[in-house]
């Protein structure tokens, strides 16, 4: 709510009220209130109506805009989901990286980065999709030459057998731009749970002692500012994947 207030001339005190009430479809409504106790002459009354018709058309274009542009964006994008206005700061956290350093919201302020969950016993989706991420970094780099801090954020939800060395080694093969982290059970839970990621544990099967995870398959693009943007559905293919990032940062920028 918008509010205009013309205090005291020397003859009397005045406050105008008109009332127009703007609806958009990406914006909560906006009510624009002036109140009027007071006599006014005809030609401040018709000065106040126009100047407040004037401020809602200019906010019915400025919204329009906006969802003109969102439109734009959606018949571009490949394989994204745009988030937009449902976008939202990545909830805060603490894990702990393959350097063994302390991993929070700050650690990727600055810097685009694209999150993707699993385990390092991951017989398939894993190893592909991180292959596959390596393959969308290399290709903005070279071949699109963006200079952008971009870094790939694998998330272990299998904190009992990715033991820091061992999630170091394995992520860092896949690419210089990729980082594994994880935390303990009773971190890392909330954590999954914040992003609306699933990781189940299925049980050995026979007499061995190993077990698959079951988890989600999607990868998420979060904005230097810790917004999370999008989020990419299986299959995944790295050319796709570079052309609605270089889309996503353009809107964003």
């Amino acid at each position: 709510m918008h509010r205009f207030c013309h205090a005291a001339t020397s003859q009397h005190y005045r406050i105008f009220h008109i009332q127009l009430l703007v609806k958009f479809d990406l914006f909560k409504s906006t009510t624009i209130s002036i109140t009027t106790i007071s006599t006014m002459n005809a030609i401040n009354k018709a000065l106040l109506i126009i100047l407040a018709i004037a401020i809602s058309i200019g906010l019915g274009i400025y919204a329009s805009g906006k969802k003109f542009a969102l439109g734009d964006i959606h018949q571009q994008l490949t394989q994204a989901t745009y988030l937009y206005d449902q976008q939202k700061a990545i909830s805060d956290f603490t894990l702990i990286d393959h350097n063994n350093n302390s991993f929070t919201p700050d650690s990727i302020k600055g810097m685009w980065t694209f999150w993707f969950f699993g385990f390092t016993h991951c017989p398939d989706i894993c190893p592909i999709t991180l292959g596959t991420l390596s393959a969308t970094v290399n290709r903005l780099k070279s071949k699109y030459n963006i200079e952008d801090e971009i870094k790939i954020i694998f998330v272990s939800v299998d904190p009992e057998r990715d033991e820091i060395a061992k999630l170091k080694t394995y992520t860092s093969a896949f690419s210089e731009h990729a980082l594994g982290v994880t935390a303990a059970p009773e971190q890392l839970a909330p954590f999954l749970k914040n992003m609306g990621v699933i990781a189940v544990k299925q049980s050995p099967k026979g007499e061995s002692s190993d077990y698959l995870v079951d988890h989600s398959s999607s990868i998420f693009l979060i904005a230097p500012d810790t917004g999370i943007s999008a989020f990419f559905g299986a299959p995944h293919n790295a050319e796709d994947i570079a052309q609605d990032f270089l889309t996503i940062r353009k809107f964003y920028n």
